[in-house]
């Protein structure tokens, strides 16, 4: 039943008249199985046996299941019809229908009815041709190269096999660029990587280059594109990843092939990205909107764009707006998908209330945030860097000592082999703060040589602000000093 209600909330409007319509005017009798259409789209989800009741007033059996078979196949073949296929953007539509062309074409080729199956990978290689679909270009040229053989003159079998060659060399490269693209995402993703091996990576990102502008292919030239992008920003230098993405940006909206919404919204999300690194608050706002008008709210991406759309509104100081956020979170159908990503956002709410020093709401967020707490590095200690914070604002002096001194302990056990820069500078800072009774004048005098160290740290390793830590302890405490004075 799974499998039917998941096609079933798939389904337009258009096309559930439309499987009405195939059941009322069966050839044979598909009353069953029309009465089990009817019930599933009007009762929430069900097992087998809540509807084998209301069809044959038994539990499920071999009968049942032959008409639920039978439903699951009309709704594949409503889904799986040509007409459907206009609802994806033509580059999409035009890959599948040269796909299923394909599959049709040899299909009649090996049946021996080479004119109609040659008509059909005509169409296919034309097709293809238009809208640079460089894999069913060369399958349909294979396939068409084969099969005249025997039927074409020697000098133009020649000439179609030189034209075979270069579009396999090109679908090759393409392949290749695509392929390390995938490749150094993953990398810059997943490891901090040394400078030999970025050096390694850099190597990468100019082979797509030259394969791009050998090639002049729209997939070679996006491979180049966003693999410039990331090996960019992983550097720092966003104005040079900022450039590339616009590049990306303009060939998705150029392109003879009208763009998806998905490759459109992705563009405009490395850009607002970019835009909150370099500090253009209101330009990242604006690609981030841009992003979320082009995903489906239902869809985990949506999610994706949302947080940024928050963090946006967070560093602005707007936090209304990222209030607002967090509220369609809440509320989007896969919040609770993962608990690591529901206590995510719990944390971004606890930062807001923070900032709106509602610190009793904004501790209680804290009893959500356990699924963080197994992170070694950056979500641990942030998690106990805003409960020490959030204490102190309370006015809870006394718990603060257990706290700092079970963080420096934690920090021994877990950062001592990592020579970590920024944990190790925020435990010296904390004791610090300590040994002056949290005196915040004092302690900031005591630090400033700390704080001097730390800020020519970042200018090196750059503070990422699309990172978890969205309070900075030392900020804060040269605010709340400042305060003081």
């Amino acid at each position: 039943m799974q499998l039917i209600y998941e096609i079933i909330r798939k389904l337009t409007q258009a096309e559930i008249r439309q499987v009405r319509h195939q059941i009322d005017s069966a050839s044979f009798s598909y009353d069953k199985v029309g009465k089990l259409f009817e019930l599933v789209t009007r009762y929430e989800e069900q097992g087998e046996d809540f509807y084998a009741q209301k069809l044959y007033e038994a539990d499920a059996d071999n009968t049942f299941r032959v008409t639920k078979s039978r439903l699951k196949r009309l709704l594949e073949n409503i889904i799986l019809h040509d007409k459907s296929l206009t609802a994806y953007p033509p580059l999409v539509n035009a890959r599948l229908q040269a796909r299923k062309k394909l599959l049709q074409g040899e299909i009649l080729l090996g049946r021996g009815a080479y004119a109609a199956g040659r008509h059909l990978l005509l169409q296919v290689s034309a097709q293809a041709h238009q809208y640079d679909l460089h894999e069913e270009y060369f399958q349909a040229e294979m396939l068409l190269y084969r099969n005249m053989s025997i039927r074409t003159s020697v000098k133009d079998y020649a000439r179609h096999t030189e034209q075979l060659l270069a579009a396999n060399r090109t679908s090759s490269l393409i392949h290749e660029a695509i392929i390390l693209q995938h490749h150094i995402s993953n990398l810059l993703l997943h490891k901090t990587l040394k400078e030999e091996e970025m050096a390694a990576v850099e190597a990468k990102v100019e082979r797509i280059a030259a394969i791009a502008q050998e090639t002049m292919h729209p997939a070679a030239q996006t491979a180049w594109y966003l693999s410039a992008n990331y090996f960019h920003q992983t550097n720092g230098q966003y104005e040079t990843a900022r450039s590339f993405c616009l590049r990306y940006l303009e060939l998705l909206e150029t392109h003879a092939v009208s763009p998806s919404a998905q490759a459109l919204a992705g563009a405009h999300v490395q850009l607002a990205k970019i835009g909150l690194q370099l500090g253009n608050i209101p330009a990242a706002r604006t690609h981030a909107d841009e992003a979320l008008k082009r995903y489906q709210p239902d869809e985990m991406n949506y999610l994706v764009a949302l947080e940024l759309a928050f963090r946006l509104a967070f560093y602005a100081g707007l936090y209304p707006d990222a209030l607002n956020c967090i509220q369609q979170a809440i509320r989007h159908p896969q919040f609770s998908a993962s608990k690591l990503l529901a206590a995510r956002w719990h944390y971004f709410h606890a930062c807001v209330l923070f900032r709106l020093s509602r610190y009793k709401e904004a501790y209680g967020n804290l009893d959500l945030l356990a699924p963080l707490l197994a992170d070694k590095y950056g979500m641990n200690i942030t998690i106990r860097l805003l409960e020490i914070m959030i204490l102190c604002e309370q006015g809870h002096m006394d718990l603060l000592e257990s706290r700092i001194l079970n963080m420096r302990q934690y920090l021994k056990r877990t950062q001592q082999k990592k020579g970590l820069v920024r944990p190790n500078a925020l435990i010296q800072i904390l004791m610090s703060w300590y040994k002056h009774h949290y005196d915040f004048r004092q302690t900031v005098i005591d630090i400033q040589t700390r704080l001097d160290k730390l800020e020519h740290h970042h200018t090196t390793t750059p503070f990422d602000t699309s990172d978890f830590e969205l309070i900075r302890l030392e900020q804060w405490l040269q605010d709340k000093a400042g305060a003081r004075d």
